[in-house]
């Protein structure tokens, strides 16, 4: 069975933005998801930060085709929030100090029963209590 992850935005941020030196282990991990060797799930906030930047670049195409990778992929899962996914975000905001989009991101992972979350913000690890954080690397690293 393949690993479950959330995965964080800045890591389709490093591919989009080609940014070294995490674009080759993140182009990694997208790869081993399209592959189907990682499930990956994604929060409705990583689609709304991801967004933003589209819209703001004036990238409409980019936008629609990552929207569209990722809502008929097989491997990934956008994770709704609803009043559950909030109200465990809160708790986790008010017990680790993460910010509220990260605090959604957690609990979205939790809802969705993950292994890890895969992101290079070294602030998730206040919430490893909830879910480990490892980075790209370290997951394909793990893979190999």
């Amino acid at each position: 069975m393949a690993q479950r992850v959330i995965i964080d935005t800045n890591v389709f941020l490093n591919v989009i933005n080609r940014e070294e030196p995490s674009f080759s282990p993140s182009k990694e991990l997208l790869d081993l998801v399209d592959a189907g060797e990682v499930s990956a799930v994604v929060s409705v906030i990583t689609v709304a930060e991801l967004s933003t930047g589209f819209h703001l670049m004036g990238d409409d195409r980019g936008r629609r085709e990552f929207l569209l990778h990722i809502m008929s992929s097989e491997n990934y899962k956008v994770a709704p929030v609803d009043v559950g996914v909030a109200d465990t975000a809160g708790r986790i905001r008010a017990e680790t100090g993460l910010r509220l989009p990260d605090s959604i991101i957690v609990s979205s992972g939790l809802r969705e029963r993950v292994d890890l979350i895969v992101t290079h913000d070294e602030g998730f690890k206040a919430a490893g209590e909830y879910i480990e954080s490892v980075t790209p690397e370290e997951i394909v690293r793990g893979l190999e």
